[in-house]
């Protein structure tokens, strides 16, 4: 399918591919969406397309984009606040470091925000009317409605949304969801609108899984200094914690290697000058070492 066969929304590409192509006709319909496709498919332009729909189709269209982690959400913004199709409406987000002014907040046509920021929106009296505006909402990440500490809120958040406004369409987005079938079925009894579910397995990369078991904290940090020291172009290593991250980052970088320690501790300026060096092919810096900051969604290395 051409991409200018969907008039909505014209991402950078000219084909839509075979998973999307699946998808995109039911981008301008009056039905929930749940989508799993595996890493990498490119499940964020089919949020696009419903956006580009919901906000140029009606004249004050309103919605939003949650998403669980405030990185995906700062890169989500960043991208579309320049988008020609979402800017002229405006852009606003929410997040527990970055945050529009509230002028921006009560006006955009389309918010970007955390799951808890969501959360609270759908239980405060004041939000009420915007909740009641909404005409889509994209929920990414959304196998974490299964996450025991934080499903719970996410899960109840959405039926506080279909509660309040039931023409509100609920589109869900993940590579994980096993259960996508039972999601989209749980999702119809809300609002009772018609509910597609869609899976596939297909990738447009060949992905390679190559396992090598280690005994404990020192034998990990060799093999991944010995791996990382092995490979060409961009490497991204994660790691469970910030002690873990520091004592690679220094291990790294005494066999020669430009790296640097990506984490929450790390003032956000700093953070983003990190990522702009590693997504630059010709900046000489090649590894970066991330907690889950750049654990789920973020696309880094291009």
């Amino acid at each position: 399918m051409k991409t200018s066969e969907y008039q909505w929304y014209r991402p950078d590409f000219w084909e839509y591919n075979v998973a999307q192509e699946a998808v995109v006709p039911f981008c301008d319909q009056d039905c929930n969406m749940v989508v799993s496709f595996a890493t990498a498919v490119g499940k964020t332009v089919l949020a696009e397309c419903c956006f580009g729909y919901h906000l140029q189709a009606f004249e004050d269209g309103v919605v939003a984009y949650v998403a669980p982690y405030r990185s995906l959400c700062v890169e989500k913004y960043e991208r579309w606040k320049d988008d020609i199709h979402f800017s002229a409406d405006g852009v606003a987000i929410r997040t527990g470091d970055m945050t529009s002014p509230e002028y921006e907040l009560l006006n955009a046509g389309m918010t970007v925000m955390t799951c808890e920021s969501f959360d609270v929106r759908t239980r405060r009296e004041q939000w009420r009317e915007w909740i009641e505006s909404l005409e889509c909402v994209v929920f990414d990440e959304a196998h974490m409605i299964g996450d025991k500490t934080r499903g719970v809120a996410l899960e109840a958040a959405i039926m506080r949304l279909t509660a309040i406004n039931p023409d509100c369409r609920v589109v869900m987005l993940s590579a994980t969801m096993d259960n996508a079938f039972e999601i989209a079925k749980w999702l119809k009894s809300l609002n009772g609108k018609q509910t597609k579910c869609f899976t596939s397995d297909w990738r447009p990369n060949e992905v390679s899984i190559v396992e090598h078991p280690v005994t404990g904290w020192n034998e990990a940090i060799d093999k991944t200094v010995e791996v990382v020291a092995s490979r060409k172009g961009k490497t991204l290593v994660f790691v469970h914690s910030k002690k873990m991250g520091a004592t690679l980052t220094k291990r790294i970088k005494k066999v020669g290697i430009n790296t640097a320690f990506h984490n929450g501790s790390v003032p956000k300026a700093r953070r983003e000058k990190m990522e702009r060096l590693f997504d630059d092919p010709s900046s000489g810096f090649d590894v970066l070492v991330s907690t889950s900051t750049l654990g789920a969604g973020v696309n880094k290395g291009g």
